[in-house]
């Protein structure tokens, strides 16, 4: 039930992230080699229609997906930079990436998603560049017979990074690659967005073979540096950062990612004016703020918002009362500030035929 539960998960994300186009985008509608435009469809900003180009022939490819049951071989170069590259899209036949022939991609991520194959049908070579992560997904799957032999190779920048057998200097097999989800890589997230003085939260999300015993680097803003897997940061003023992640491998192998984060600024209350009254009854207060709602309150921490706004008039009161605002904004919310409404009770009142005087004694 969990394996049903997760490829139907896996399904829904795969059909949402093709649903998000962008223009230079590229779906399969047919089989065939990959430099058969025929094959292709693009996204044009508006609609999906027949390709002018093959994927990564010219400047401006975003990502690929070979999808609908198609099949497409690779046996060349595509020197052009790719976003990205996906087979599989978890419905219906299954989706094959064939390598056929020596071949190059200038993706830093093919990932063979739920539904999707990848298949040496040769003794070749794929090459991605440096850092590049080859990711198999629940429901995916990178072929491991017909033969299997150190032939078939997947490079990485200059390192044999796999082979199908695991032989010939490889430091993977294609059934480490399988078992551990692909290659080595990142997937760092936060818990952005945050408000100034909260605690930024940074998680790398390691995967892929060499994971388990890999060392990281965290590069950022002002000089910032950490090898901890998860740092935490604290003090950050509000702005938009970016953080960059590098996990290497014992054998060396790197990939790299990085992660935008943004800091809210937190309002301030920035003046308060306190009330006064003789005898019991409201008493109006008044506050202001750099932006965002006040909101006022009976405690200083905790309890429910007695009313909104730069001026507030207590509920009535006998004594004198101190009673607390705070400004919030996009869910940042300020210390809370005092404010004290004063009753006097310390007064007599002396009737003289038309006339009522009220006299405070101190």
């Amino acid at each position: 039930m969990k394996l049903f539960i997760l490829s139907i998960i896996t399904v829904i994300l795969g059909l949402a992230n093709l649903n998000a186009q962008q223009i230079g985008d590229y779906k399969s509608v047919g089989s065939g080699n990959w430099t058969s435009v025929g094959i292709w469809n693009t996204y044009n900003g508006t609609a999906w229609i027949p390709a002018t180009y093959y994927p990564g022939q010219i400047i401006g490819t975003n990502d690929v997906h070979i999808i609908g049951g198609n099949s497409v071989s690779i046996s060349s170069t595509i020197a052009n930079t790719i976003n990205t590259v996906t087979i599989g899209d978890g419905t219906g036949a299954m989706d094959n990436f064939f390598v056929s022939g020596t071949s190059t991609l200038n993706t830093q991520v093919i990932t063979i998603a739920n539904g999707g194959i990848a298949e040496w049908i040769s003794n070749v070579s794929l090459s991605l560049p440096a850092g590049a992560n080859f990711k198999i997904d629940t429901g995916g799957e990178l072929v491991t017979d017909k033969p299997c032999n150190a032939a078939k190779r997947l490079i990485i920048g200059t390192t044999i990074y796999s082979t199908c057998n695991g032989a010939a200097g490889a430091q993977f097999s294609f059934t480490d690659l399988n078992e551990e989800g692909g290659t080595l890589s990142v997937t760092p997230t936060s818990n952005s967005a945050i408000c100034e003085g909260d605690l930024l939260n940074l998680y790398s999300n390691p995967s892929g073979t060499g994971s388990s015993n890999a060392s990281y680097l965290w590069t950022g803003p002002n000089g910032y540096t950490s090898t901890i897997q998860n740092p935490v940061i604290s003090g950050l003023i509000a702005g938009n950062y970016d953080y960059t992640v590098t996990i290497r491998d014992s054998a060396g192998n790197t990939n790299t990612k990085t992660l935008s984060i943004i800091v809210l600024p937190t309002p301030i209350v920035t003046s308060t004016t306190p009330g006064f009254r003789n005898g019991p009854g409201t008493v109006v207060l008044e506050a202001s703020v750099s932006s965002g709602t006040l909101n006022w309150y009976l405690n200083p921490t905790g309890g429910s918002s007695l009313g909104t706004g730069t001026s507030f008039t207590t509920p009535a009161i006998s004594t004198s009362t101190s009673f607390y605002v705070e400004a919030s904004e996009n869910g940042c919310i300020s210390d809370r500030v005092v404010v004290l409404a004063t009753v006097n009770n310390n007064f007599t009142v002396i009737t003289n035929r038309n006339i009522t005087y009220r006299i405070k004694m101190n």
